[in-house]
């Protein structure tokens, strides 16, 4: 839940900021494009360019997180009752070095106007880090959780209440990660008009707070393999 309260935070800042992109979801940018593409420009439509930009760094963020987490097997989801208390080094590595780009991304916001060249420049460390986050919380194998594409939690929450399936686990899990994005997205508002120079301190506090905790109170358990309870970690 705090890495989606993260990244909505970043979504908060790039849509509003940068013009129409996101640089969490990024299923959203799609359609983006597409508007793009049919000649919709500022101040109704996105730049199609930084939409591409947001793209290709998540894409690149995603692609390097896989041969850090490749000791991981398969992609299957385990059961509520499966989850034991492991949280995986390697997943503790990846957001590490999106914890860089957040840093990095920081460090432009904090000390350049936003020409063309430096919104480009964000976006593209942004839609990095988020790229990275999203496969390091995939790699963990929770039921119905993304932290960026909450579409597929939001649809895991009907579904499972519609097929009368739902328990109280994961009721409290995809509600919580629907409603972090969601506020964050609110506070990523707040600060933008109120604490402008400041308002990509918090998302960077947030990641470097995940893996420290992590790291102490879910850290692998000593003889049990990463990722698996036989297999799968959580």
């Amino acid at each position: 839940m705090a890495l989606a309260f993260s990244a909505g935070i970043y979504d908060a800042i790039s849509f509003l900021s940068f013009g129409k992109v996101f640089t969490a979801a990024q299923t959203g940018n799609f359609a983006l494009l597409g508007l793009g593409v049919a000649g919709a420009r500022p101040p109704t439509g996105p730049l199609p360019v930084t939409v591409v930009i947001s793209l290709a760094g998540f894409a690149a963020g995603g692609g390097l997180a896989m041969p850090i987490l490749k000791s991981f097997s398969g992609d299957e989801e385990i059961e509520d009752d499966s989850v034991f208390q492991a949280w995986p080094r390697r997943v503790s590595i990846v957001l590490g070095v999106a914890l860089v780009a957040q840093v990095g991304f920081l460090a432009v916001w904090m000390t350049n106007s936003l020409s063309i060249d430096i919104v480009r420049v964000l976006v593209a460390l942004a839609a990095f880090a988020m790229g990275l986050q999203i496969n390091a919380v995939r790699f963990l194998h929770v039921p119905g959780v993304s932290t960026t594409a909450v579409t597929a939690t939001f649809i895991a929450l009907v579904s499972a209440i519609a097929d009368w399936s739902l328990d109280a686990h994961a009721a409290r899990r995809s509600a919580g990660v629907l409603v972090s994005v969601t506020v964050g997205a609110v506070l990523g508002d707040w600060m933008l008009r109120h604490a402008h120079s400041y308002a990509p301190v918090l998302p960077a506090f947030v990641t470097a707070s995940v893996i420290a905790i992590a790291s102490v109170a879910l850290r692998q358990e000593p003889g049990r393999p990463a990722g698996s309870r036989g297999r799968s970690g959580a």
